[in-house]
């Protein structure tokens, strides 16, 4: 059933469920609060009026506390408003102790027991009985065995409910920001390199089908492989070096792009689409501003558990000057800081303008391989 688009009946299903949920959960309390009084061998309406008195006291102060502190004050940061609650909550407590008291003063219930106890919020004054400091330091341990506790766990369900809502918020954000990395492959980059294949096929360049063979694979590896949260090196250098194949067949010897691949290591786990950003950087902020004797120079090298990638490019000394990198470069410092420990990876990115050369460098501790599945294998006795 729905009423405009909303679902009446699962809504209506849930807040019951709800409703029952709390109905237990104070019956749970009420026999608490039973077990507890009936210790004290009163008579059974002197034990169920402090059961009662202690229910009603710590379901209003559990829903105003829930309702009107928590979204509205506590949240808010108005700590003021929140003292003022607080002590709202435990004079409602006390004042509703407090009378109860003289009711059962003023019919003789007061056992011989309960006497002292009760007489010393009795004797004196209201403002004593209750707003004192004497009154206040005699009622707080009970206030707190009584009162404070399921408020306490209300504050901590929120804390706990809070806390998986930021790592899910976390998590959906890296997967929109890793999509959005991917998204950065496509425009720029697909749509020149698309328009070079045509006229490679138009002029029957034999190094078309080259470049048709290396565009599956970079599309292949962003759209499947790298929805992986680790991949191996091997696969991440793989999409890097079929990138840098369609660039060379681009800009032909126009450019000069060198490439040093580790010689080891490569089954090592990283975070997919690190090292893109930098490279397309180096393609777009500097061979892309002049043609003339333009060069990049990429390093990858692994040592232990170590990796060392840096590259370097050329940019015209006209060009405009603009900050290196932009949006993708910062999506990877997110990227870096969400997934390894601030030990674990270093990052510098330099300019020097006399030199006319931009240089990424970072160090990255890489995760080691899962061990294969034969090792794994317990080995039987023989």
């Amino acid at each position: 059933m729905t009423l405009a688009g909303f679902p009446v009946r699962q809504y209506l299903s849930a807040r019951a469920g709800r409703v029952l949920r709390h109905l237990v959960l104070w019956g749970l309390f009420v026999g608490y609060e039973y077990a507890v009084f009936s210790q004290w061998q009163e008579s059974p309406l002197v034990t169920w009026g402090f059961v009662v008195k202690d229910t009603l006291a710590t379901v209003a102060g559990f829903y105003f506390f829930s309702l009107v502190m928590l979204p509205r004050w506590l949240l808010g940061r108005r700590w003021g408003l929140t003292l003022l609650g607080i002590l709202g909550i435990y004079y409602g407590w006390a004042l509703l102790s407090y009378a109860y008291y003289a009711l059962l003063d003023a019919h003789g219930l007061i056992s011989k027991d309960a006497y002292s106890y009760m007489h010393r919020f009795l004797d004196g004054s209201l403002w004593q009985g209750v707003f004192s400091w004497r009154s206040v330091s005699m009622g707080l341990s009970d206030f707190v065995v009584t009162v404070v506790p399921p408020i306490l766990l209300r504050f901590i369900q929120f804390l706990l409910r809070s806390s998986n809502r930021s790592l899910h918020l976390q998590r959906e954000n890296l997967h929109l920001e890793v999509n959005f990395l991917k998204a950065q492959v496509n425009p720029h980059f697909l749509f020149n390199t698309l328009n070079n294949l045509y006229l490679m096929v138009v002029k029957q360049d034999e190094r078309a089908p080259d470049m048709v063979q290396h565009l599956a694979h970079l599309m292949h590896y962003t759209v499947y492989e790298a929805e992986a949260a680790l991949v191996p090196l091997s696969q991440e250098l793989g999409f890097l070096e079929a990138y840098l194949e369609l660039e060379r067949l681009r800009y032909g010897q126009k450019v000069s792009i060198r490439y040093q691949s580790p010689t080891a290591g490569t089954h090592l786990l990283l975070t997919p689409l690190l090292f893109f950003p930098f490279v397309e950087n180096a393609f777009k902020h500097g061979v892309d501003s002049s043609l003339d004797a333009s060069w990049v120079a990429i390093t990858l090298d692994v040592v232990g558990q170590e990796l060392r990638f840096a590259v370097q490019n050329s940019f015209s000394p006209g060009a405009s000057d603009r900050a290196f990198g932009g949006v993708g470069i910062a999506n990877v410092r997110k990227r870096l800081a969400l997934h390894y420990a601030p030990q674990d990876y270093q990052l510098t990115i330099t300019q020097d303008p006399d030199a006319h050369t931009y240089a990424v460098n970072l160090t990255l501790r890489l995760a080691p391989a899962p061990a294969p599945a034969a090792l794994l294998t317990p080995v039987s006795a023989s």
